[in-house]
């Protein structure tokens, strides 16, 4: 089991168990959630447990896959955070440098990558 807990934050139910399996098969522990703010609450309550958040943009809820990787890169800086989106092409400026924006469909060795290093530094 590689380092600090993966969350992967995505409403398609089939996009999140890709998510989730590949994240699984590279040796991660996940947990999975279907809006930004579940993420959030169980960021809260195990800050120290995660390493990475994998999340979707557009989502249920009152926060979106930006909302919370600003949130969580300003109070959770060891935090990585990978953000995916098929509508945006670009993390909008008023977010923090550190977060990573791949486009839908993204290519597992590009997420893998992203995880594993944050993985390395947690």
């Amino acid at each position: 089991m590689l380092h600090g807990k993966v969350l992967v934050v995505e409403d398609d139910p089939m996009l999140r168990m890709d998510a989730t399996l590949l994240f699984e098969e590279a040796g991660f522990d996940v947990a999975e959630f279907e809006c930004a703010d579940d993420a959030l609450a169980y960021v809260w309550d195990y800050t120290n447990e995660v390493a990475a958040i994998f999340t979707d943009v557009e989502m249920l809820g009152s926060a979106s896959g930006f909302d919370l990787a600003s949130t969580v890169t300003t109070a959770w800086p060891h935090i990585a955070v990978l953000v995916t989106s098929g509508f945006h092409e670009e993390v909008p400026d008023d977010l923090p440098s550190r977060v990573r924006f791949i486009p839908k469909p993204w290519l597992p060795a590009d997420v893998l990558g992203f995880v594993r290093g944050a993985a390395v530094r947690h």
